[in-house]
């Protein structure tokens, strides 16, 4: 089969999620040749996302604030939670530095920092997913790529290697690295039609013995209902399916009431399920220059509320190793490098893993059951047994 050379590079970046876009947007401002590949071309449905107010400063610093914006974000003042109590806590974000947090679209949010990342000069190229990864003779990565509108595949080549393809570490995986996975978490989601989501500007979360239940604005006229469970719990009960989604959502009545007001909303898609389970990327050695971004490295549960706070700061922690990376080429300063950048990742490990443990502690009505029973603290040490396949 004939393969096209589509150019060479500094840095390859693999996945054009909010991680991946910073990371490219940064080392192009750096002045590397960068090219970001892209498999999706930003149109598939997303469960929507929330993004905390000490999101600003990191959108600010990556210069694309402007940019932000102009996606008309719906304002988000806090969070209500019935969580621990059948009472309802609430917390604003009004008392922080930040100010307030947002709702927004996430397929338009992803594909404006893509965008951004473009505008610096990185070569973003949509529609492209990566085959394979071979390092050749002269220390370069070789990624053999396929784009949807294309027979024949392309070949790019790079110094330095980033994966930023979610959870799956699609990359990593294929140069020995494995995955630790902490649980089996899953979403259950379901898109909403509201004429008018303006008043709804808070996230609601609500537990049942099952998982817990987000609801939140979505962006534009929608609203995103999701029940967090455990994969083999979604499985038994049959979850992915109206009728069950519509019985479980019947054991939150907050959510539900929320949902209903008065009528039924349109529903415009789901019930969907979109994968959230912790995990921990784990290589065997430092010699190769390539890291792990995003998700791909670290991915975390979404109570933690920070999933777009993280990427981020991942972005820039992947850009400052990429450039060390590309500064020398003996094996003691990559080792060095990708050795620090692993280490930092293990350290945001443990702290997110105590984070997880405290707020399921919270909890206590449904101990008994398997859902929460997972999530409870191991004798030494934070996080709660993952389930069975």
């Amino acid at each position: 089969m004939t393969m096209r050379t589509a150019g060479d590079f500094d840095v390859a970046v693999v996945g054009a999620g909010p991680a991946g876009a910073a990371t490219a947007r940064r080392l192009a401002r750096a002045g590397c040749a960068v090219v970001l590949l892209e498999r999706s071309r930003f149109e598939a449905p997303r469960a929507g996302e929330s993004l905390a107010p000490a999101t600003r400063p990191l959108l600010e610093e990556l210069g694309v604030w402007r940019q932000f914006a102009a996606l008309s974000p719906l304002p988000s003042y806090g969070t209500r939670s019935i969580w621990g109590s059948p009472d309802e806590h609430g917390h604003s974000h009004m008392a922080g530095p930040y100010g307030c947090g947002w709702h927004v679209d996430r397929p338009s949010f992803d594909r404006m920092l893509a965008g951004a990342a473009a505008d610096a000069g990185a070569d973003l190229r949509c529609g492209t997913a990566g085959l394979g990864c071979v390092r050749l003779q002269d220390g370069r990565w070789q990624i053999t790529c396929v784009e949807r509108d294309r027979a024949s595949p392309v070949v790019v080549r790079a110094r330095v290697l980033v994966d930023a393809t979610g959870r799956a570490a699609h990359l990593a995986r294929r140069l020995g690295a494995s995955r630790v996975v902490i649980d089996r978490l899953v979403g259950v989601a379901v898109s909403h039609c509201e004429a008018d989501v303006s008043a709804e500007g808070y996230v609601l979360v609500e537990t049942t013995p099952h998982g817990w239940w987000y609801s939140a604005p979505a962006g534009g006229d929608r609203m995103i209902t999701m029940l967090m469970t455990d994969a083999d719990i979604c499985r038994q009960y049959g979850i992915a399916a109206p009728e069950p989604w519509q019985e479980m959502l019947g054991e939150a009545p907050a959510t539900a009431a929320r949902v209903a007001t008065g009528e039924p909303r349109p529903v415009v898609w789901g019930p969907r399920v979109f994968p959230a389970l912790s995990q921990r990327l784990r290589r065997t050695a430092y010699d190769t220059p390539w890291i792990a971004a995003g998700d791909a490295a670290l991915a975390v549960d979404p109570i933690s509320g920070s999933g777009v706070v993280r990427a981020l700061r991942s972005g820039r922690a992947a850009a400052e190793t990429a450039l060390t990376l590309l500064g020398g080429d003996a094996y003691v300063e990559t080792h060095h490098a990708v050795r620090a950048y692993e280490v930092a990742r293990d350290k945001e490990r443990a702290d997110y893993l105590r984070e997880r443990a405290d707020y399921y502690a919270m909890e206590r009505r449904w101990a008994a059951h398997p859902f929460w029973r997972r999530r409870r603290p191991r004798t030494g040490g934070p996080g709660g047994d993952p389930p069975g396949p």
